[in-house]
């Protein structure tokens, strides 16, 4: 993965065609915020392979985009990047981000949820929500038996692997990892990979000490 620095968001807009087919994701400096919500349509049109994140820091600014877009849909899906986090975690958001998931952080979306000027009513447009570990976690992690093989699975899932990398890793068909993948996530309660994947990294990783 190869990453190009640009001093504004006028000037990936200059890339050639060629260049920007090949570009997967725009990550966007929070002090940039007004400007990435004016370039939006340019951006889309220009990389259309493209996902879009605010790499943030303050949480008030993230959830002022998250506000924005429920007001105006038409901005289209913006991804979080947090950016005051441990490497590992970051870069594991970082692929999740890549494959076109939305995550959010927990604490963020509580700040949206408190919010006055948010419409209860109107849906977020982010599937995948995480959040931060309690000291129950373990706890809990001890509730849900995944067996040796499925962990090692689900954890090559939250590292960002397609699932013919984990199974030529792991010496399986692509069919056995679906179907392990299949079976984490009944397991767990969640509704699909992406979820599987940060409930690992917020809760089973950090409740083992990983």
């Amino acid at each position: 993965m190869q990453f190009l620095r640009a001093a504004s968001l006028a000037e990936p807009l200059f890339m050639t065609d060629e260049k920007a087919q090949a570009v997967r994701i725009i990550i966007v400096d929070e002090s940039l915020l007004d400007d990435l919500i004016r370039a939006m349509p340019q951006l889309r049109a220009k990389f259309p392979h493209a996902h879009v994140a605010l790499g943030f820091r303050k949480l008030d600014i993230a959830a002022r985009l998250i506000d924005m877009v429920r007001a105006d849909p038409s901005i289209g899906q913006v991804g979080f990047l947090p950016m005051n986090v441990e490497v590992d975690c970051w870069l594991s958001v970082l692929r999740l981000l890549v494959w076109g998931e939305y995550y959010i952080p927990a604490s963020l979306m509580a700040q949206v949820q408190q919010a006055p000027m948010l419409s209860p009513e109107i849906p977020a447009p982010y599937p995948a929500v995480a959040r931060e570990p309690d000291e129950g976690d373990e706890a809990k992690v001890e509730k849900i038996h995944l067996t040796e093989r499925e962990l090692q699975v689900l954890g090559s899932a939250a590292e960002g692997k397609q699932n013919k990398i984990i199974a030529d890793e792991l010496n399986l068909s692509q069919h056995t990892v679906k179907l392990h993948m299949h079976h984490v996530i009944a397991k767990l309660g969640v509704h699909n990979r992406t979820e599987a994947a940060i409930w690992y990294l917020n809760q089973y990783a950090q409740a083992q000490g990983r």
